[in-house]
């Protein structure tokens, strides 16, 4: 057992014991360069072989996960004795038991809240292959920012990858769960394999609780327990608390269906009925969002649908009686609330540069259930629709629109703004005294996360991903590394490529696919595909997307100096 001040790997300080199980001790830590906090789980019987195999395993498997919603795992090694450890970030609570110890049970819009977030993580677990296996209160911890921001994260690390030791566990497990008796499904009790539906039920058992304060099925022997789940049908949530709506009500009861082809097919699909089930407990139909009054401007009719959810109106500022447009995000849009709100205020607050290829921000703020940003209105087709429309763009076109990306480019970039997570969709053209004229905005992304936390299920999973941000991320910050100066320089050329081709450099059916093509794969130079394109920028727009960040260009200075 560590004790308070112990150096462990000459580089965590122990500051306390967190919690003890059976198979060690978790620990909240410093990292000595660093300075900041950290949890680290040690095993604490280095000896069993089997248990030190299957330690690894879930932390490889937890390291995989990239989401807001899942606690991030930082390091693993052995330490001096032998023993593994396990390097986790440190949440600070509470978790969702002791949210009940306190509260005994939350109001249905948290819980809604709460659940569609934790619904978007647990996908990305799934389509990883990746189940959880003991989804209760206790394994949902909070997080409170040093912002204020607050969130709730999925822990715990008995996550098995299903496809690649599906036998194994069926040798070395058979009769045995790892979940807690309380919400583990009757598959995981009767020692069955496992798949996502049974995360499903444990997830709803946690629901169950958190709405009725109680969980579905309770006796002081677990064996009577065992039982019930295998037999027997909760008490329907409504006779314990009225006051639930009977959609809601259906859909937990639904998902601790004892045929797992009962319950819903997967998160993603449990996540859509949750956003389309009713707060109020009278109300018969999904909730609709309305539109909030803006102090200052008059909102009128809908232009078109905005990124991440949102919707943009024709607005008009009441002072000065100009046109503008307002994009507004609800709440009851997303499924992960706050990983969205984070990203659009990061967005609107990025974009306080004048230039004339910077889409101007006029105002943003918040409202109760809303975020807002005020722009300019343009008048002119997205990037995506002039190159459905017309196809790649005539070389004068491609060199003029090219320089006065990388130019706003500049421009962000001295003020310590990014472009990553710009998409064609979200680039605008419209017309100027000097002609046609690009716009771009910033795509609020400062990590990953964000990005992955705010993409749809589907682009995650595969298919098209040619709407998505995803081909004109860098391949560094794909990878985990926070947005960059050079990350930014392959979006650019990325872009480029997209206006002087007509495809992104690189498209493939998913992300690892996607990845696999940008470290591996050479585009063909512009140059060879169209004859008309100078060899020297053909060149240049090629360095920008090089696998490696160090070998691009210096900054966005230096690649407009290499402009033809």
């Amino acid at each position: 057992m560590l004790t308070p001040g112990a150096i462990l790997d000459n580089r965590y300080e122990i500051l306390e014991l967190l919690a003890r199980g059976g198979m060690g001790a978790v620990y909240r830590a410093r990292r000595t360069l660093l300075g900041d906090e950290v949890a680290i789980k040690v095993l604490s019987t280095p000896d069993d072989e089997s248990l030190r195999e299957r330690f690894l395993r879930e932390s490889r498997a937890a390291a995989q996960l990239r989401h807001p919603h899942i606690v991030g795992v930082l390091d693993y090694d052995v330490d001096d004795q032998g023993h593994p450890f396990l390097v986790m970030e440190y949440l600070n609570g509470p978790s969702l038991l002791q949210r009940l110890a306190v509260d005994r049970r939350l109001p249905v819009p948290e819980v809604l809240d709460i659940a569609c977030s934790l619904c978007s993580a647990l996908q990305l677990a799934h389509d990883a292959g990746v189940i959880h296996r003991d989804l209760k209160p206790g394994n949902v911890v909070g997080h409170e920012y040093v912002s204020g921001q607050f969130v709730y994260k999925v822990v715990d690390f008995g996550l098995v990858n299903v496809r690649e030791i599906a036998g194994a566990l069926k040798l070395t497990m058979e009769r045995q769960f790892l979940g807690t008796v309380a919400y583990a499904s009757p598959e995981q009790l009767r020692g069955e394999q496992v798949d996502a539906r049974s995360d499903i039920y444990s997830f709803c058992a946690m629901l169950y609780e958190l709405l009725t304060g109680r969980p579905p099925f309770e006796h002081d022997d677990p064996f009577v327990v065992i039982t019930k789940h295998l037999l027997r049908d909760p008490q329907p949530l409504r006779e314990l608390v009225p006051d639930i709506p009977p959609a809601l009500e259906a859909l937990v009861m639904q998902g601790l269906s004892k045929d797992k082809a009962q319950r819903p097919a997967s998160m993603e699909a449990l996540s859509a009925a949750l956003r389309d089930a009713p707060c109020d407990p009278v109300a018969a139909g999904p909730r609709v969002a309305v539109v909030p009054e803006i102090h200052g401007y008059d909102l009128g009719p809908l232009l078109a649908p905005g990124r991440l959810g949102s919707q943009v109106y024709l607005g008009t500022h009441r002072g000065l009686d100009a046109p503008v447009a307002i994009r507004v995000l609800p709440r009851e849009a997303v499924a992960d609330w706050d990983a969205a709100r984070e990203r659009f205020i990061r967005e609107a607050r990025a974009m306080q540069v004048t230039h004339p290829s910077v889409l101007h921000v006029r105002d943003f703020g918040e409202l109760p259930g809303f975020v807002y940003v005020v722009t300019d209105l343009v008048k002119g087709p997205s990037l995506a629709e002039r190159l459905s429309a017309d196809g790649p763009l005539p070389w004068p076109v491609l060199e003029r629109l090219s320089s006065q990306l990388i130019d706003a480019v500049v421009a962000l970039h001295r003020r310590g703004a990014l472009i990553c997570g710009i998409t064609p969709a979200t680039t605008r053209l419209t017309h100027d005294d000097d002609g046609e004229r690009l716009l771009v905005s910033s795509g609020g992304i400062g990590q990953v996360e964000d990005l992955l936390g705010t993409l749809s299920v589907a682009a995650l999973r595969g298919g098209d991903l040619r709407h998505s941000e995803l081909p004109f991320v860098a391949p560094e910050v794909l990878m985990g590394e926070p947005p960059s100066v050079a990350g930014d320089l392959f979006t650019v050329g990325a872009l480029v490529y997209l206006m002087a081709s007509g495809s992104p450099p690189f498209l493939d059916s998913s992300l690892p696919q996607l990845l696999g093509a940008m470290l591996r794969v050479t585009p063909q130079p512009l140059s060879i595909m169209r004859p008309e394109i100078p060899s020297a920028f053909s060149d240049m727009i090629a360095q920008t997307l090089l696998p490696v960040a160090a070998e691009r260009p210096a900054d966005a200075r230096a690649l407009a100096m290499m402009m033809p």
